[in-house]
């Protein structure tokens, strides 16, 4: 069974099991950097919330032999507890005045998103677009938000200038932005998983780790305080001239993913292709298809206090 065969299968099941009252269909949802997902929508009579739930890794459970029932009991069970005859009023967003709060930014890389950038307004930065999105203010969708479209401007009746202006206020205001030495953030992780009961040989820490998180002490992690999409922090002058004053050196950048950035003080000897290679063999082999940024590397100058591609 393919995997759309697999949705249309659900989406059946639950059609019995919930009856007229709902519209439940499977959509192609293409997330960043085109990764496409599948998910479920399900629809309330008399709701404008189709809250989706994707089903790319429950196929894969069962491929490996879970039981489809298990599966289409745990999507009600999801829809029950998170979205159950929730509505919505939209008139928040129908006036600019009333939404203008809200609206913040986010890196997303620009050739990997070209077919979705013919929709939204954004912004050039190097390799990267500055987007914009809604954050929700409400606690029943958890970090959700709506992606700013070009329709929406028409909308409102501003241009994309008005836009950005207004997002960079509510990002120093809402996601100010927090650089930390790395060996802080991993002592952090270590601790909090320890506490939780996690030894380090669960967390499959090499037996050397101690030694590399201090060999790593010079490398700073800058994100926003939720760090989340916190790379766009790159953009807040102010945090970079501060560490680069207190090191009096440049930076290198290095694209973790869309959430954050490590900060490489430039010792004026390690070749580029050292830090390109690094951010390839990262990119590949641990971060998400949809949270990664760039595959190019960054240099910030403290002088012209610009950022370019290394």
């Amino acid at each position: 069974m393919v995997l759309e065969q697999f949705g249309y299968k659900i989406c059946s099941a639950l059609r019995e099991i919930m009856g007229a009252d709902y519209d439940i269909e499977l959509r192609e949802v293409t997330k960043n950097n085109g990764v496409l997902l599948h998910g479920v929508m399900i629809t309330g009579k008399g709701s404008n919330v189709s809250p989706a739930v994707y089903i790319d890794e429950l196929y894969e459970e069962y491929e490996d032999g879970r039981a489809f029932g298990d599966i289409v009991y745990d999507i009600l069970r999801v829809y029950k507890r998170h979205a159950r005859e929730i509505d919505m009023d939209m008139e928040f967003f129908t006036r600019f005045e009333r939404a203008k709060s809200r609206i913040l930014y986010k890196f997303i890389h620009r050739e990997s998103n070209a077919d979705l950038l013919k929709d939204i307004p954004f912004i050039k930065w190097n390799d990267l677009a500055v987007v914009f999105y809604y954050a929700l203010e409400d606690e029943r969708f958890g970090q959700a938000s709506i992606t700013i479209r070009n329709s929406h401007l028409a909308m409102w009746g501003i241009d994309k200038e008005i836009l950005y202006e207004n997002a960079k206020s509510n990002m120093l205001r809402l996601k100010p932005e927090e650089i930390l030495p790395i060996k802080q953030l991993i002592c952090e992780f270590l601790d909090r998983n320890e506490k939780r009961g996690i030894s380090r040989q669960e967390m499959n820490l090499p037996e050397d780790c101690d030694a590399a998180i201090e060999a790593d002490s010079m490398i700073y992690v800058l994100s926003n305080r939720d760090r989340v999409f916190g790379a766009a922090a790159l953009l807040y002058a102010g945090a970079l001239k501060k560490l680069t004053k207190r090191l009096n050196k440049n930076l290198i950048i290095l694209p973790s993913s869309v959430h954050e950035v490590l900060l490489v003080p430039d010792d004026g000897v390690t070749k580029k292709d050292f830090f390109k290679n690094m951010v390839k063999e990262v990119n590949d082999s641990q971060v998400d298809p949809e949270e990664r940024l760039s595959y190019n590397v960054y240099y910030y100058d403290r002088f012209s206090e610009e950022i370019s591609i290394l």
